[in-house]
């Protein structure tokens, strides 16, 4: 008798060992992808519209960062609970030019990566860590991970990145005009010159009427007596009615980039497309669809002959828009936009640039990233 006590006591402690490592596996996974989450979210935050307005504070947004983060992780059941709160810390890194080494230095000032350590202890949920705990010697189950997301917009162009298209809208803005007789990029966004009547809730999702220190654009496609600054732009489409809805709808695709290598990228210059300002189709409907959206987007300096008598535009450099507001109809169709931020996978980083510690960027777009 003794000895069948004795085997059913070394079965039962080898059987406690297998399902609680069991446990702590499958823990580890799903905390890891709660933390993820998190840490992306947060990320996102600091790549945030508010980084364009002039009174930007950037240790108010780190306060903010750390909301989206705990929000997050409460609203994120894919784990289970977690503790009461995760530590979260925000810090600027950056590449020495010298020894091309990664320097990390934990701050509010203006971050650009978030680290989350995510602490889960089940065990109250654990059943092998309470009936075994005889056998093991642990009283919990605890499962720890780190999680660091990180945003640059030191990028030099964007490609596909597996299934995940390019954020971007199949258009073209002026630049730059020699006179304030036609809107243009520079002009009404960066030079602050476009009125302030509109403002983006993130929380309800909806457009306001009502100022948010971020000057407005309007582009018009064509009409009577108005300079057109606006075109839609041929990249991978055709203008294939079908493939510009999609377009508009999903963004840049792998095939749509075939002619350009897969990627577009500015690095050797100017980029010249096939340009149509006709808005009055179902393109410019599915436009229309998406107020409230941000998207990367193009801007022109010169418009070129072309074919078919369609124009060709001459494309220097990427911004990102939200549509705020459509005017008009047909021929007479305008569009509001203000800039924006978008963060995405799909963003290239100018190795080049972050190795020689160039720190200038693109203030419209960046690259995010899990980085640990």
């Amino acid at each position: 008798m003794p000895a069948i006590a004795i085997a059913f006591l070394v079965c039962g402690a080898l059987l406690a060992l297998v399902l609680n490592q069991y446990w702590l596996s499958g823990a580890q996974e799903e905390l890891l992808t709660a933390t993820q989450a998190a840490a992306l979210a947060g990320a996102r935050e600091l790549a945030c519209d508010d980084r364009l307005k002039e009174d930007f504070d950037a240790r108010h947004n780190a306060d903010h960062v750390r909301q989206v983060i705990e929000d997050q992780s409460f609203a994120n059941q894919v784990a289970g609970p977690l503790t009461a709160k995760l530590e979260v810390h925000l810090a600027r890194v950056t590449v020495d030019p010298e020894t091309g080494q990664q320097e990390s230095e934990e701050s509010d000032d203006d971050p650009n990566a978030v680290l989350v350590i995510g602490h889960r202890d089940r065990s109250t949920s654990n059943p092998v860590a309470l009936v075994g705990s005889v056998f093991t010697g642990r009283t919990a189950a605890d499962v720890t991970v780190n999680v660091e997301a990180s945003v640059s917009n030191v990028i030099d162009g964007v490609r596909p990145v597996g299934a995940g298209d390019v954020p971007a809208w199949p258009i073209a803005i002026l630049e730059a005009s020699p006179d304030d007789r036609i809107p243009s990029w520079v002009n009404q966004i960066e030079m602050h010159q476009g009125t302030d009547r509109y403002r983006w809730d993130a929380e309800k999702h909806e457009v306001v009427e009502e100022p948010d220190g971020l000057p407005e654009m309007t582009l018009t496609p064509q009409g009577e007596n108005v300079a057109t600054n606006v075109y839609l732009v041929n990249i991978g489409t055709g203008f294939d009615t079908d493939q510009l809805v999609q377009q508009m709808r999903d963004g840049w695709s792998t095939s749509n980039l075939e002619d350009l290598n897969g990627e577009f990228t500015f690095a050797e210059g100017p980029v010249d497309l096939e340009a149509d300002s006709d808005f009055d189709n179902d393109a410019g409907d599915e436009l229309q669809r998406q107020i409230g959206q941000a998207r990367i987007v193009l801007l022109y300096s010169k418009v070129l002959p072309g074919q078919d008598g369609l124009p060709m535009v001459q494309t220097t450099r990427f911004v990102a828009a939200r549509l705020m507001a459509v005017m008009g109809e047909g021929k007479n169709l305008q569009f509001i936009v203000q800039p924006a931020v978008v963060a995405t996978r799909t963003a290239m980083l100018d190795e080049e640039a972050l190795q020689q510690g160039d720190s200038q960027g693109n203030p419209y777009i960046y690259k995010i990233s899990i980085t640990q």
